[in-house]
């Protein structure tokens, strides 16, 4: 038994030595080979870099004697950080911008966040990362390969017409100069130049991208700010103009209390608004965010030819911090226009979509309604159906009360009198809704002829009142006028209702509400 113990010993040992062997082999360099193993490390191409008597970065690949290089592979041109940058000025196809840089430094002696303006245009805010993109590959510059320490495939290469140059000042005043040709195939890249070699290096397409951009890339397109809080959020007139407006239309807020409409049109014609037409316009004025910035500095002519010097649509809304003046032109075939603040000196496009005041017209915002006054604000209903005249005397009363919990409700009860009977409250709220929802077909001032055929009165618990009244016109359609102003057209059908349901409802019986 120990022998075979013993013997089970050996033969593991000698496993172990053998395996040992094995990989000595494998890795001890062959007969006649000196190689040590870490060369097999790609240790990146064998280059200089220097700052010649003009303060310019400038990198050498050192060849053999041959003039070849031996490991054409990685190296690095620049290495610095955007903090150490001055000033970059590029050129490229949509022309040419300069960026300065700065970098504050606090009490304690740190850094702060740098601070980049284009020069020519300190006022303007750019955009947020375009010049921090711009300073992160103006600080550092990285290559893949060589492609030609002579220039003799600079043509191939796109360098007849560079995408851009650039040139980078630093804090510790030297430069650098990067010229951005071509694009390689596949995707591997894109060539460019540096310093004032002809060799042309292929570097990571995004690490010269930046360098495209145009100056109007570089503004920020917010067109202009949102209100601060909601007492700045709310206007107290806005007025549209401009060649879709042959007259002005102003709105304004509705604080009669009389009408159910939040806003009112006093101009040309005082109207209610339509709820929706008039809250699309209130709601594309402020924090407005345009798709791209088209120009900035346009000049008179560029303007005329924007559709600017003489505006489609012009809007100015007063609030309470500010007034916001906009001018935009007509939408194009793909329905964008150009928007820029009134004497602004940036030009932006925006969908039309986006800015429903362009295409906005006065027909669109007068309320759909005839007239839909409040129940509560009527004191009394006059009706004249064409043959019969109907008084309804109306009082609202509001009496809130508190529960054991101190919780505070309030009821509103609303009575409604005909020749000192009182009626169901429920039945009249039926007729007085299907009169003041009557909705208009169309907007138009035709004027009417011949006797009214319904008349409704109302007078406001204020002492005002408006008057309602519907003639026969063209067809199956009345023209309504309101206070001795035409409205519009609307359909016989329910107009016709109501001059049978106010017989019914004045003897206190229920009538059918239109809606149902």
């Amino acid at each position: 038994m120990k022998k075979n113990v013993k013997l089970l010993i050996i033969i593991a040992i000698a496993a172990v030595v053998l395996v040992g062997v094995m990989l000595l082999l494998i890795f001890l360099p062959k007969a006649g080979d000196d190689a040590n193993p870490m060369d097999s490390i790609d240790k990146g191409i064998d280059m200089s870099t220097s700052v010649d008597e003009n303060g310019m970065h400038q990198a050498k690949i050192n060849t053999n004697d041959k003039g070849e290089i031996e490991n054409n592979s990685y190296g690095t041109l620049l290495e610095y950080v955007p903090a150490k940058i001055s000033t970059i000025n590029v050129e490229n196809t949509s022309g040419t911008m300069e960026i300065k840089s700065e970098t504050p430094v606090d009490d304690d002696g740190k850094t702060e966040k740098t601070v980049y303006t284009l020069v020519g245009f300190e006022d303007f805010s750019l955009q947020a990362g375009f010049p921090d993109a711009i300073a992160n590959d103006a600080a550092a510059l990285d290559f893949s390969k060589v492609i030609s320490l002579d220039g003799a495939k600079a043509s191939e290469c796109g360098f007849d017409s560079p995408k851009a140059t650039v040139l980078v000042t630093y804090t510790d005043n030297t430069k650098a100069k990067i010229i951005v040709g071509g694009d390689a195939p596949s995707s591997a890249g894109t060539y460019v130049k540096f310093g004032t070699s002809d060799t042309i290096y292929l570097v990571g397409s995004d690490a010269v991208d930046s360098f495209s951009y145009s100056l109007t890339d570089m503004f920020s397109k917010a067109i202009n700010d949102a209100a601060s809080n909601t007492d700045n959020s709310q206007y107290s007139k806005i007025t549209l103009s401009g060649k879709n407006f042959p007259q002005s239309v102003v709105l304004e807020p509705n604080n009669d209390g009389k009408n159910s409409a939040t806003t009112v049109i006093t101009s040309p014609k005082k109207t209610y608004a339509n709820e929706d037409a008039s809250s699309k316009v209130s709601g594309a004025i402020r924090g407005l965010f345009a798709e791209s910035v088209k120009m900035v500095n346009p000049s008179d002519a560029q303007l005329k030819e924007l559709g600017l010097s003489d505006p489609y649509a012009a809007i100015e809304a007063v609030y309470p911090d500010t007034t916001v003046s906009l001018i935009a032109s007509k939408p194009d075939s793909s329905g964008k226009v150009n928007i820029m603040p009134k004497g602004g000196k940036v030009v932006y496009t925006m969908a039309s979509a986006n800015l429903p005041w362009v295409d906005m017209s006065y027909e669109k915002l007068t309320s759909e309604y005839v007239l839909h006054p409040l129940m509560s604000a009527v004191s009394t209903l006059t009706i004249n159906n064409g043959s019969d005249t109907y008084t309804f005397d109306i009082s609202t009363k509001e009496t809130t009360t508190t529960n054991e919990d101190g919780e505070e409700s309030t009821t509103t009860t609303t009575t409604v009198v005909y020749k000192d009977n009182e009626l169901n409250s429920s039945y009249f709220s039926t007729f007085f809704q299907n009169l003041t929802l009557l909705t208009k077909s169309d907007t138009t001032a035709d004027k009417p002829s011949g006797n009214a055929v319904f008349t409704a009165e109302y007078k406001y618990s204020d002492g005002s009142t408006d008057t309602v009244k519907f003639y026969n016109a063209d067809g199956n359609k009345y023209l309504a006028e309101v206070n001795g102003e035409s409205v519009g057209h609307l359909y016989k059908t329910n107009p016709s209702k109501l001059i049978e349901q106010v017989k019914t409802v004045a003897n206190n019986k229920e009538v059918t509400d239109f809606a149902a």
